[in-house]
């Protein structure tokens, strides 16, 4: 806890030495699109980035534990009907594997996702439809999430990454409808797809890995999800339900080496939040009606909440608290062994410091997430600089602490505290 009362002091400490004047957004890089083509009535870009990244350990036997090439290309094609196509493509290539000796997780050398390819096209003035692999945001959270459940994450490298950078796209189909401030969404989710987790031999798992059954992607198996939301003056309102598939495999007594991915859930949710003055007040809830735990007969219900509050006065900068509850029903204690701990009230915070400086072209982003009402569980502490020579290249520098607390599932990641470094070429 002294460590945490220290990065916190340090985050707010900084405020003082920002400069006044500035959006309250911070920057944003400045993309250069490349224009395909360009007509009335086509027309396409090409834009993206290529990161070199490096990540050095410094309390584990790893020293270089990573030192990758990533490539993310966006395009957008409009043709002459107005159906527009986008696509994401996203890869890497880990340099660090090449080494002698050293084990290569599956997936973890190289990899190549296409993240994103669907095509969209005005019905009607007020009817919309999408089809293909795509990413869905549900909610308002921006550190933890309740309602957002359509996308998959990226979650193999534990607390090194916003959320919204690491969603997985999923193939659905998707209908909006617009009238006067609200929209309605009606969604068939096509694609089974699951978060990526840390696998054996990454520095996250030391473990075997099991057998894995997913559901396969047919008629049967696809789920559906619908949405209602509203932006009025000075605040948003969204309710939400899918039926798919949860994204937590479990194990069945007598076969514990194979996880399944069979489980599928009703989720009703609700999303808010109202701006006050220089303050974003959030409020999220969901209940799942059909959870399978490892090991457990019958399958318990789950209500997650969330209360949130973001500080929008601070110049060219803001600060947010948000403080989740995830409470199982029906809850025994067979479930906390065989569950990686898992308790019957678990608690989440987050809080989240961002400033500018210099003009805006150095960027402080400062996350501190922990788990347990005291925070006794543990979790992690990150805070990173981000500094733009120009319109095209930035340099980033940051430091991620994992906190040692309660939590022996949250412990396995102790060892793993790591300064990285960043050089992005965006066009």
């Amino acid at each position: 806890m002294n460590r945490i009362f220290a990065i916190t002091v340090l985050i707010l400490s900084l405020n003082i030495y920002a400069e006044d004047g500035f959006d309250d957004d911070g920057f944003d890089d400045e993309n250069i699109n490349v224009v395909l083509v360009s007509q009335d009535s086509v027309q396409g870009e090409l834009f993206g980035s290529i990161t070199f990244e490096a990540h050095q350990n410094f309390s584990n036997y790893k020293n270089l534990s990573s030192s990758k090439i990533l490539v993310d290309l966006l395009g957008d094609y409009k043709f002459e009907n107005g159906a527009k196509l986008s696509a994401n493509l996203k890869s890497y290539y880990d340099f660090v594997y090449q080494l002698e000796n050293l084990t290569v997780p599956n997936g973890y050398k190289t990899e190549i996702e296409l993240n994103e390819l669907n095509i969209g096209l005005e019905i009607l003035p007020n009817l919309d439809f999408k089809i293909g692999r795509q990413v869905v945001v549900w909610g308002k959270s921006d550190s933890i999430r309740i309602t957002d459940i359509l996308n998959p994450l990226d979650n193999r490298k534990p607390g090194l990454v916003d959320i919204k950078n690491l969603r997985l796209g999923r193939t659905m189909s998707k209908l909006d409808y617009y009238v006067d401030n609200l929209n309605y969404s009606i969604i068939a989710l096509h694609e089974n797809r699951f978060s990526k987790n840390p696998k054996s031999g990454s520095d996250f798992k030391s473990s075997i890995d099991l057998n894995e059954i997913q559901p396969n992607d047919s008629f049967e198996n696809t789920g559906i999800a619908i949405s209602l939301t509203g932006t009025f003056e000075g605040y948003d309102i969204g309710v939400y339900f899918a039926n798919t598939y949860i994204d937590k495999p479990y194990l069945i007594s007598g076969d514990i080496d194979v996880l399944k991915y069979d489980n599928k859930s009703n989720m009703f949710g609700a999303a808010y939040n109202k701006v006050a003055g220089s303050f974003l007040l959030k409020a999220e809830a969901a209940h799942f009606d059909n959870i399978q735990y490892n090991n457990v007969t019958d399958t318990k219900a789950r209500t997650d909440v969330l209360l949130g509050l973001e500080y929008n006065g601070i110049a060219d900068g803001s600060i947010g608290y948000e403080v989740a509850l995830r409470k199982i029903h029906d809850y025994e204690a067979g479930v906390y062994l065989a569950n990686n701990y898992t308790v019957e009230s678990q608690y989440q915070q987050a809080i989240r410091f961002s400033q500018s400086y210099l003009n805006q072209t150095l960027n402080l982003i400062s996350v501190l997430s922990v788990f347990g009402d005291h925070a006794q569980d543990g979790g992690s502490a990150r805070v990173e600089l981000d500094y733009a020579l120009d319109d095209e290249l930035t340099i980033s520098l940051g430091v991620i602490d994992y906190l040692v607390g309660d939590n022996p599932a949250i412990n396995a990641f102790k060892d793993n505290d790591r300064i990285f470094a960043k050089v992005i070429h965006s066009f």
